[in-house]
């Protein structure tokens, strides 16, 4: 339902398609953007959110990023530069590269799609073995990630993710990536579709999403990490995560307690399209 003098539309649940209008908001959210816990199948979703023309520009990644980390320094100064130092340690330190590691491991030789690629930084450290291509809804981000993806026979699509797949055709990737994505898609479930036709039999979708049900959250309320207003619109638990996955015709390939640890704000789950 879009209310067009604000260039903003309201959702049903998105997991159920529960109509939870008349449900009071959780306290996770703001008189602006309201976050709901459906009545019927407990999913947390942002009620209210911006059209995508909104998303392209107003509210794309490059500008809201900048945003948020600038208001969580001002309000908590201490706790973001002592975060700050931690993940500098992390990356210096430790090296992790999981979503390359999975990419290595699930995704055969060919043409591979990173759902909402930003500048192209996932498809520039692909393998030689892949094709990039990337979805972008911020006109800025898709022409660099553009440039890219060509320098290595793929391309680009500036559109949000939902159109952007069905530009592609059936069963065209041997490998999908959605890392910290998902929380932003409006249709969660008709993306994860469109994903599923898209792939060919026996490809993998590589998600990464936060945690609504990590410890931190509980411990944090309102000031968790994974609250971002209005980029956030969807808040995963393990088990309505891969509950989505399966509904539309995925198998859970990998999702093990390591990939969603109750302590970490982030989960990991690798799915299947059946051969």
């Amino acid at each position: 339902m879009e209310t067009a003098q604000h260039n903003t539309s309201v959702r049903f649940c998105p997991d159920c398609g529960q109509d939870n209008t008349r449900l009071a908001p959780s306290e996770f959210g703001s008189n602006d953007w309201p976050i709901k816990q459906c009545s019927a199948c407990h999913f947390v979703y942002l009620e209210t959110v911006p059209v995508y023309e909104r998303l392209s520009e107003e509210f794309a990644w490059e500008k809201t990023s900048v945003a948020e980390t600038e208001r969580r320094v001002s309000e908590e100064p201490i706790k973001q530069s002592v975060s700050k130092a931690l993940k500098t340690i992390r990356r210096r330190w430790l090296k992790r590269d999981k979503l390359g590691t999975l990419i290595r491991r699930y995704f055969q030789a060919g043409k591979v799609l990173d759902v909402g690629c930003a500048e192209g930084g996932i498809l520039k450290n692909l393998d030689s073995i892949y094709i990039p291509h990337g979805i972008e809804i911020s006109k800025a981000l898709a022409a660099q990630a553009n440039s890219a993806a060509a320098s290595r026979g793929g391309y680009v699509v500036h559109n949000n993710a939902l159109s952007g797949l069905a530009e592609f055709q059936e069963m065209n990737f041997t490998g999908i990536v959605m890392s910290a994505f998902l929380e932003h898609e409006c249709e969660p479930r008709g993306l994860l579709s469109e994903a599923f036709r898209s792939l060919k039999a026996g490809g993998h979708c590589i998600i990464k999403v936060p945690n609504f049900a990590s410890l931190n959250r509980v411990a944090r309320g309102k000031k968790w990490c994974g609250f971002r207003l209005p980029d956030h619109v969807n808040y995963f638990t393990p088990a309505n995560l891969a509950a989505m996955c399966v509904g539309v015709g995925f198998r859970v390939e990998k999702f093990s307690i390591s990939d969603r640890l109750p302590t970490s704000d982030n989960m990991w789950i690798v799915i299947q399209k059946p051969l």
